[in-house]
């Protein structure tokens, strides 16, 4: 019984370990998202400069 118990705590924790990593990445990834990598990659043109947000 204290087997089982234990391998699900190992189990439980790499889980929670994959999600942690995949949540940091992603909010990494949208925290350091710019107009910059927008402009050409997703739409494909270049804002006029008084379009652009204010640094």
């Amino acid at each position: 019984m204290i087997k089982e118990a234990a391998e699900l705590v190992v189990w439980l924790i790499g889980l929670f370990g994959i999600c942690g990593i995949v949540i940091v990445l992603t909010a990494k990834m949208v925290i350091h998202d710019t107009f910059d990598y927008d402009e050409p990659f997703v739409w494909r043109r270049k804002l006029p400069k008084d379009a652009r947000p204010k640094r």
